[in-house]
Parts: structure tokens; sequence; C-alpha cells
């Protein structure tokens, strides 16, 4: 059930995003992506989405071809993307019991579902038998957290799921990741939240100037926990030269 990314590249215009990026998630993994703003974090996981066409390299599913079987393939990947985009005329429970028919899940397993998530996730379930439109951000965003979930995806891409959160949303969001795991799923999450990052992962990987610059076990970036992750992450992008700026005017 893993994600295999042969020689991925991307370019936009005369900016090459992605450059030959290859990797493996295996099953059992929460691989975090980490990396600047605007290095192509969410524009890979798009690729994998089919949401963006790569300019060249392949994408494997649990052993398939993404466009040789894509209905198998989507039936059994769930995602959020970093727009989020809801339906907002619907209502927070008419959304997930949309998004539960285009699984095909039936009425019994729909209503049980949603119901756990709505019980586990939201303290205002009045709000949910309101229009999305009338969300607050972080509101949205675990809306789209159990539609991505609802039908137990294999594979689960999430892209800046703690964004938006408050504090008591963002652990039960972690507590939901780590239980989700198991040998039989993928879950690949881009995140700039680096504590809840350190929280959840099994591996990172680092993009920057479009390429991989680390591809590993969060034990071994951390240095077998001698660093924290923002420090190791700190080092490897920051170039030495950078810290040695002069802000004494700034302190005197």
């Amino acid at each position: 059930m893993s994600i295999e990314i042969n020689g991925l590249s991307k370019v936009f215009g005369k900016k090459h995003v992605l450059q030959d990026i290859s990797l493996t998630v295996a099953p059992g993994q929460i691989y975090c992506l980490l990396g600047k703003n605007g290095v192509g974090k969410s524009t890979f996981l798009n690729c994998i989405l089919d949401m963006v066409k790569p300019d060249s390299g392949s994408i494997t599913l649990f052993g398939k071809d993404y466009h040789k079987h894509q209905l198998e393939v989507k039936q059994n990947l769930g995602a959020l993307c970093e727009d989020n985009p809801l339906i907002e005329e619907f209502t927070g429970v008419d959304y997930l019991n949309f998004v539960a028919k285009l699984y095909r899940l039936s009425p019994d397993e729909a209503e049980e579902r949603i119901s756990s998530l709505i019980n586990y996730f939201f303290t205002d379930k009045e709000s949910l038998h309101k229009n999305v439109a009338g969300y607050s951000t972080g509101m949205k965003k675990k809306v789209g957290v159990a539609a991505a979930m609802l039908h137990k995806p294999q594979v689960l891409l999430l892209d800046e799921p703690f964004t938006g959160l408050d504090p008591i949303a963002a652990q039960l969001l972690v507590q939901l990741i780590r239980s989700y795991r198991n040998p039989n799923r993928v879950i690949l999450i881009s995140s700039h939240d680096l504590n809840y990052v350190e929280k959840i992962a099994t591996h990172i990987g680092v993009l920057n100037d479009g390429h991989l610059l680390y591809n590993g076990s969060l034990q071994e970036f951390t240095m077998n926990g001698e660093h924290l992750i923002d420090q190791a992450l700190f080092q490897l992008l920051l170039p030495p030269q950078s810290t040695e700026t002069k802000l004494d005017w700034m302190f005197t």
C-alpha cells in the first residue's frame, strides 16, 4: 500500500518547482513534508492527487499506476487540500453526508461514522446544521478533515491540517492521526506546525529549491533526539552566512 514517486518534476513558467523527486512512503509511516513557503509542498501533494499534471515522472499508489486505475486509486484515497474546498451552501452535516454518498457508504455506515466524528471533533454541534459559508476557518478545517477520513482511506493526504485549529482541536487531531496509523495505511502530511509534526511523524522529507534535501526517519533527522525538529530544519535550510547578519543597530 505504498506511495512510490519516481523522477517527479514540475515547471511553472521558468520556475522548476519540483526537480526529479523520488521517494517511497511505506505502509505504517506518517511521512511529514517540510520546507519554506513556496517550495512546492502543495504542488507535490496535488500531483499525487492528480490535480496538477507533472511534466515528467511516475506516481504509483499501492502498486497501481494512477492513470490506468484512477477510479480504484481515488476510492482508496482521502485528502485535505490546502484551500479546503467545501460546498458553502451545504450545512456541515449535509456536506459529510454528500461525501459519504460519493464513496458509496450505506446509510447506516454514514450515520454512524458522521455521528462519531461530530462527537469527537465538535463541541458546538448545532453549528453543523448551519451553512458552511458562516463557519470559522477552524470549523471548516475540522469538516474537511472529517470528510477526508470518513471512508477510511488506505492513503491519507493532509495539506496543512493544523492551520486554523485551536490548541484543543489540534491535539485531538494529533491523537486521531496517531490512532489512524496502521500497517496497511499510508499517511502523508505537509505542515509548517513543527510542534505537532514532532508528535506524529515517523518519517520526514524536506523540500528546498525543487529538490528533496532530506528523506528519512524522524529519529535520524533529529539525531536520535539530540536536536528538536525546528533546530534540525534550521540547520539544514539556513546557510551559515545568513546567521552572521549584523543587527546590532536594532538593540542599542
